[in-house]
């Protein structure tokens, strides 16, 4: 869905191997090189669960893939992946009973795992197209699309066997010169230049049942997905801002330039939209700076000065000010407060 102002968001596990990949084809340089050029940090390895621009990764997908000089770079990331790669979100579709049940769980549970995209079963002929509807199209989508396939076949083959092609797949991008290249690889006919990325299922397909037992698809497990869906938790286009924000503090980043390249804006453009909903760039990057300070201090032993300079905070004391405005403590007598109350045990 794509609301006011928002961005469209993935968790970092929708980079899957890439790191690893682009690292071991073309050494650590090149990585660090990709990572640059999309502007995202390489410390979002470290950091699977965190939303970052679907654009980034889409730019990240095609500096990788110039880099090591393969046109199905994004298909060879994607088989390394395989659908579990995304967490509790795909297994959570792959525990349903039958794979029709799983794809209707997946486009129901989407936004816990993107936003601004949706999965989608939808009729065509005598068959069901299931599609990723993503903002990222074109020739520019050519490496990020690729790299969804493997992982979609891969569910589908949960179901359906390890052997089991479908009819064609779909595409968003058009025709290139080396595509026979990704046609030859997947031995499937491709359509080029559709709306979607696309795998079409007859209705047998979908009534086939997972071998075996199903695995627990209770309330519970719905629950466990949709828990962390923080990019949901406040409203466009904070939510937006506030997760490329957070991001960008993974490498001590926190100008209001950086984070309005990342969202497509200029930075007036920036702040008009958020002063049309009543938000400021400060306040957000206020926000963001307290939530990841109580982490860090919580889950960590890194030094205060080193937490200040993650949080872009050029002097410690700067950071020790704004903490004790935001908690009435100072970062070091809220790390000892909250750790001595853990330890301390609960009375009978």
């Amino acid at each position: 869905m794509a609301n006011f102002g928002s961005v469209p968001l993935s968790r970092a596990r929708g980079i899957g191997s890439l790191p690893d990949l682009l690292e071991e084809r073309e050494g650590e340089k090149a990585l660090i090189r990709a990572f640059r050029f999309a502007e995202i940090p390489l410390a979002i390895r470290d950091n699977l669960e965190m939303p970052i621009p679907i654009a980034a990764i889409s730019q990240l997908f095609a500096h990788g893939a110039r880099q090591v000089g393969c046109r199905s770079f994004g298909l060879d990331v994607g088989e390394r992946m395989g659908y579990r790669s995304f967490g509790s979100w795909a297994d959570y579709g792959a525990a349903a009973e039958t794979l029709g049940d799983a794809l209707k769980r997946l486009g129901a549970t989407t936004q816990a795992q993107i936003t601004g995209s949706r999965f989608a079963l939808q009729p065509s002929g005598v068959h069901c197209v299931w599609r990723l509807i993503s903002p990222v199209v074109g020739g520019d989508a050519i490496q990020y699309s690729d790299h969804i396939i493997f992982p979609m076949l891969g569910l589908a083959r949960v179901y359906l066997g390890p052997d089991w092609r479908p009819d064609w797949i779909e595409v968003n991008y058009p025709r290139d010169q080396s595509a026979n290249l990704i046609e030859e690889r997947l031995q499937v006919p491709m359509k080029f230049a559709c709306p979607c990325i696309g795998i079409p299922f007859t209705p047998a397909d979908l009534r086939r049942r997972r071998p075996g037992s199903a695995g627990t698809a209770t309330r519970e497990a719905l629950r466990s997905v949709l828990a962390d869906v923080a990019m949901n938790e406040c409203a466009e286009p904070a939510r937006s801002f506030s997760a490329i924000v957070a991001m960008r503090l993974l490498d001590g980043q926190s100008d209001i330039d950086g984070a309005a390249r990342l969202a497509g804006l200029s930075v007036q453009g920036l702040q008009r939209r958020l002063r049309q909903k009543g938000y400021f760039y400060r306040e957000i990057l206020d926000a963001t700076r307290q939530s990841s300070a109580a982490t860090l201090l919580l889950e960590t032993s890194l030094p205060i000065v080193e937490i200040a300079y993650r949080l872009g905070y050029e002097e410690h004391a700067n950071f020790t000010r704004a903490f004790k405005r935001w908690t009435g403590c100072s970062p070091q007598e809220y790390r000892t407060l909250i750790r001595r109350n853990r330890e301390e045990p609960s009375p009978d």
